[in-house]
Formats: C-alpha cells, structure tokens, sequence
C-alpha cells in the first residue's frame, strides 16, 4: 500500500544521511532522558515521599512490563498501516505525543497522595515509549542499507548513552534548584524533540511482493538451544537490574545523597556504559563470544558485593565508571548472543522476543529486590544478588554447547 504523502514531506530515504542518522540519534538521546530519570532519579523521588519500598517495586516491575510485550507492538506495526501514513512513523508520533503527555501530567500529581494516578501516567508514558521504541528499530531495518546498519546502531546506541549522561547531571541540579516539579516538565518538553525530524518526513511504498515471516518458525523458541537461551537470558537479567536498580535507591535511603550526587552517579555510569559497549566488540575479536560472556557474567557478581561494601557517597561514585562499563559489556554482549539465535524467517519477531526475555528478567529483578529491601536490607540484597549471578555460569555452558555455527566456529 503507497502512503499518502503530505504537502511537504519527502521520504525518509530520500533524505540524506546526516539527517537519517541525527533523527535516529535523537529518538534514542529521549530513550536515554526517560533511563536517566527512572534508573537514577525515580526511586530516590518516590522515598522522599515516605512510600513504601514493596509500592515502589510494583511500579518498577509494572513499568517493564510494556517491554516484555514488545513483540506484539512489533506485530501490530507489521500488519496496521496506521492512518494511512505508515507501518513505523505514525506510531512513533503517537507515541511520542502519549509518553510527553503522561510525563507532563505526573508532574502535578503528588504521589505521597495520589499515588495510583501517578503510577497510571507513569504506566502509560511507559507503554508508549516501548512503542516508539519498537517502531524506530523496525523503521532502521526498514530504511538502513547493510552498509549502514553497524553505523545506525552505533548512533543510537550512543544518543541514548548521551542522554543518560546529560539528563543525570541536568536531573540532579534542576531537582536540587528549582525542585522535581520542572524536571518532569523539562523532560516532556525534550520528548517533543524528535518530531522535528519525523514530522518531516514519510515513509517509502512497503514491497508486498516480499514474504512475511513464517509462523512455523516459531517452533525455533521450544528448541533446547533457545530454552537454555532464555534460562540465562532471565537469570543474568534478574541479577544485573536487581543490583543496578538498588543503587540511587541505596544512595538516597542509606547514605543520604542528594539529586546533584545522584546525577553524578548517572553520568559516569553513562560515560562507563560507552566504553564497555566499545569494549565488547574488541574482547570478542580477541578471546571469543563465550570467554566475553563468562567474563561479563563474573563482573556482574563482583559488582554486587562491592556495592554491598561501598558504605559512603564517594565509594559508590567511585565505582560509577566501572558499573556503567559492566553495564556496556552486559547488554551489548546479550545484544550480539541474541543476534545469532533468530531465525532468518521471523528474525524481527525473534529478536524482540529475546528482548522481551531480558525485560522478564529485569522486571522481576527491579520489583523483587526493592521489596526485600524493606525485609533484608541493601546490604543482604546485594550480596544475594551476586550469589544468585553464580549460577549463571554453568546455564553459560549450556548455551555455548548448544550454539549456533557462527559461535562454535570461533
């Protein structure tokens, strides 16, 4: 079906490349504002208001739950050419316009006393951004020649690490200065940003001459290599979002750290995250995929027991950097895993499976840790957490004995 085109508006391929990538960056650099605000901020805002930590642990769980869906927003943009307009753009307009209005409405709700309503926008600018999300993957499929799709991914990559990193330090001295009000108002604002790029812009006829995917290809996800996949995949993610969503929260309960510090945390964890994303590709090169995944894994393990002996403010600053690379190396080498475990039929569908997989698991992990927070202790809850990471290495193994062709070969 040809789209409509608007009075303006060009196709996205005919653009130049420059604006391409810009408008990719951009649409990840909000992924990195909404990462910075929830990873960081987000809990240490909820406590101050005197919720209880089992309260703030539903929220986090329910906010991933939008992500482990993603397969069907997927599907849903595959198959409805939405308004006429497009399988990809209109939903991330939509999208965009549904995420800055949550955001922007949350702002005035005081969550010490209304705290389902604010969970309800939070929850809906959540879902909406697992859209966008989905359908600005599906659009850089869609419209990015071979060539330029390791360069694509790297663009986006780094905007959201940009974001992060700017948005933490942004958050922490807006917060401290002008109070959380503006942050959630800022915040919807840059959501806006990108439509600069996407209003601009239509896509290109769908061929529909090409197939689409197979659904017997699905019988792929009951395979014993798939299933011992997905093992880890939740494992390893329980863990790494059990720890990593405990910290800010940490620093604001235990040690009485203030947005600015948090905010600083959030930077260097960001600048950390950039170069453990660079790191993998050259630790792969020269060990292989399995010895980066057991490295990665036992990095993980020691990041949750130093963090339970990091009993000041400067400790856990000081150990920001190396997190943010543990956090590089971890999601960009589960990134490359799930690369080569998709079936080329319903490669799309497959991959956002196993993202779906890693949200399963950092869901659990996020809710349940910050729960037992309450019953055990950070401390406890960190060194657990680096325990239960153990058992990741053998489900390792497991996988590697099963591995596609392109992993036995290295």
């Amino acid at each position: 079906m040809n789209i409509s085109a608007s009075a303006s508006g060009k196709l996205v391929t005919e653009r130049s490349r420059s604006f391409r990538y810009l408008m990719f960056g951009m649409l990840y650099f909000v992924q990195g504002i909404i990462v910075a605000f929830t990873g960081n901020f987000a809990k240490p805002y909820l406590n101050s208001f005197n919720i209880d930590a089992d309260l703030i642990g539903l929220l986090f769980t329910l906010l991933l739950v939008p992500f482990i869906f993603k397969i069907f927003y997927g599907m849903l943009s595959d198959r409805v050419n939405l308004f006429g307009r497009g399988h990809r753009l209109p939903y991330i307009v939509v999208a965009l316009i549904i995420s800055m209005a949550g955001i922007f409405l949350a702002g005035f709700i005081n969550p010490g006393e209304n705290y389902p309503l604010f969970l309800i926008l939070i929850l809906a600018a959540s879902f909406a951004v697992a859209l966008f999300d989905t359908t600005a993957d599906a659009l850089a499929v869609d419209i990015t020649p071979l060539a330029e799709q390791s360069r694509v991914q790297s663009i986006m990559t780094s905007g959201r690490a940009i974001g992060i990193i700017v948005m933490s330090l942004l958050i922490g001295w807006i917060a401290s200065a002008l109070g959380y009000f503006w942050v959630f108002m800022i915040i919807a604002l840059l959501m806006a940003v990108p439509l600069f790029w996407v209003l601009q812009v239509q896509e290109p006829a769908r061929d529909i001459t090409k197939p689409t995917f197979e659904w017997r290809a699905f019988r792929a996800l009951l395979s014993p290599q798939y299933l011992i996949f997905a093992a880890y995949g939740i494992l390893s993610w329980i863990a790494y979002q059990g720890i990593e969503g405990l910290v800010t929260f940490y620093m604001s309960e235990k040690l009485g750290a203030v947005e600015t510090q948090i905010g600083t945390y959030g930077a260097l964890k960001g600048i950390g995250t950039v170069i453990g994303a660079l790191a993998t590709s050259w630790l792969i090169a020269r060990t292989s995929r399995r010895t980066t995944a057991m490295i990665v894994a036992g990095l993980v393990s020691v990041g949750g027991v130093v963090f339970s002996f990091a009993g000041s403010i400067t400790a856990v600053l000081t150990l920001a950097l190396f997190w943010g690379i543990v956090l590089g190396l971890h999601w960009t080498t589960y990134m490359v895993l799930s690369m080569t475990r998709t079936d080329a039929r319903i490669a799309g569908s497959m991959f956002a499976i196993s993202m779906a997989v890693s949200n399963i698991g950092s869901a659990i992990g996020d809710g349940v840790s910050t729960g037992l927070t309450d019953n055990i202790g950070f401390i406890n809850v960190f060194r657990a957490l680096a325990m239960l990471n153990l058992f990741v290495l053998p489900l390792l193994l497991g996988v590697f004995r099963l591995a596609p062709p392109v992993e036995i070969s290295e």
